[in-house]
């Protein structure tokens, strides 16, 4: 592809330029993002960044420095490379670093580009909003959110060898129904932007946002969520977070230290980190090294197997390089047996969570985690949504509460991870005894 081609060839310069470090790696990313942005029923942006980064590491034995730049002229390249060659000799030295990768075979990545993406127009974003918009006045319901298709490109060039090129698209919606003093959630990404239909998605936000015009007290408490799949992923960030190799072997602060070979969970619950997901568009190699990324099962039906590694912490512990940063990039749950709905109906008395925001590990030991609820909290009686719920702060234990999770049968990709790239495909989760320490005074 031509990203591919231009990424790798700009990396092959720079890394021609930075010739006399011991050891170099160049990575490059070009990242081609489009949004129609919405508010009031109404596009009110449409816009594209084309954005590339190249990062130089530079080795001078065990010091390093890294700087990027987003100029890939050759006074530009040669300003990087000087900049990183006077920090590497200046930093004290990293007794930890061993070598970078040498190479080996990557697989081919899969599914991962498609045309109805790429070549998204203006319009085309346009008119998978009309439905949405139509869908809000026919409630007379506001609407917030955004439409987006993206082509990233990452390559990967070392001294040693290495060659790693990557180019996947995604695309989205994020769609907010608003009422007067309540709102619905609904999301969809797919590396294929074809398989949008803004239908279902309209008509669920609408659904929820009209299930109360009053949001309703609710005493806090230990009670039964059904965490739909944007929540359970920002819940699932407590494990994730703790299961790489400097948490486990460096700092021995994760919930898996002493309990690897463990049940630990219900046995509904099995992790596994695999980039060939068929809903997946990521690169078959870490992004941060070029090493080809394994298929690992983290958790198998409740026991806790395995942690990632990458090139350092392999290298500096000696164990297996599974070619992971540091938490598993690529994370599936299965799904289980009950439809959606059949979950729904299950639940006596409890409470939907649509999605959250600031969400915080606050005790890595016990994969512990707290956050605020947003975007539709709802009451569930018997089964059914009953009430429209002021948000809540909850506070809970992974350890404690997964114990007894049970899972929907349709799994989703989530929102990607802007800061990590991380990605899960996830299924709702029903979770008994989730504490929602306080509720705010606001829907």
């Amino acid at each position: 592809m031509r990203d591919q081609d231009r990424a790798l060839s700009l990396a092959e310069d720079v890394l021609k330029a930075a010739g006399r470090a011991d050891q170099a790696q160049v990575t490059v990313t070009i990242s081609d993002a489009s949004y129609a942005r919405f508010a009031h029923n109404y596009v009110i942006q449409n816009l594209d960044a084309l954005q590339t980064q190249i990062t130089l590491t530079y080795y001078v034995g065990k010091k390093s420095g890294s700087v990027s730049t987003d100029d890939a002229s050759p006074a530009s390249i040669a300003r990087l490379v000087a900049s990183v060659r006077e920090i590497a000799q200046r930093v004290p030295p990293d007794n930890g670093f061993v070598s970078l990768p040498k190479p080996v075979a990557i697989p081919a990545a899969r599914h991962s580009y498609y045309d109805a993406t790429a070549d998204a127009t203006p319009d085309d974003r346009v008119q998978k909003l009309l439905p949405v918009f139509a869908r809000m006045k026919a409630s007379q319901l506001s609407s917030s959110g955004f439409t987006t298709t993206q082509t990233n490109t990452t390559a990967i060039a070392n001294s040693l060898g290495v060659r790693a090129a990557f180019t996947g698209t995604m695309s989205g919606l994020q769609l907010k129904a608003i009422a007067a003093e309540t709102s619905g959630y609904a999301e969809f990404y797919s590396p294929d932007y074809a398989r949008l239909d803004p239908q279902p998605h309209a008509e669920r936000a609408a659904e929820k946002a009209t299930v109360g015009r009053v949001p309703a007290t609710f005493a806090p408490g230990n009670v039964t969520v059904l965490l739909e799949p944007s929540a359970f992923a920002a819940a699932l960030k407590a494990l994730t977070e703790g299961m790489g190799a400097d948490s486990v072997l460096e700092n021995k602060d994760s919930w898996m230290v002493g309990r690897l070979g463990k049940r630990l969970f219900s046995p509904n619950f099995t992790l596994t980190d695999d980039w060939s997901h068929p809903l997946f568009a990521n690169p078959p190699f870490n992004v941060n090294d070029g090493v080809p990324t394994k298929k690992l099962t983290l958790i198998d039906r409740g026991v806790a197997k395995h942690y990632v590694t990458g090139t350092y912490m392999a290298n500096k512990y000696h164990v297996a390089n599974t070619g992971h940063p540091n938490f598993p990039a690529n994370g599936i749950v299965a799904p289980g047996t009950k439809s959606r709905e059949a979950l729904l109906a299950s639940i006596e008395r409890g409470v939907l969570i649509s999605r959250t925001w600031y969400e915080r590990v606050v005790d890595p030991r016990q994969a512990s985690i707290t956050g605020i609820t947003r975007d539709g909290v709802y009451l569930i009686e018997n089964g059914k949504l009953t009430k429209t719920l002021k948000n809540f702060r909850y506070f809970v234990s992974m350890l404690d509460v997964l114990k007894n999770v049970e899972f929907s049968n349709t799994q989703v990709l989530t929102e990607p991870d802007a800061d990590t790239g991380y990605s899960s495909v996830l299924p709702d989760a029903k979770i008994p005894n989730y504490h929602l320490a306080a509720q705010t005074s606001y829907a």
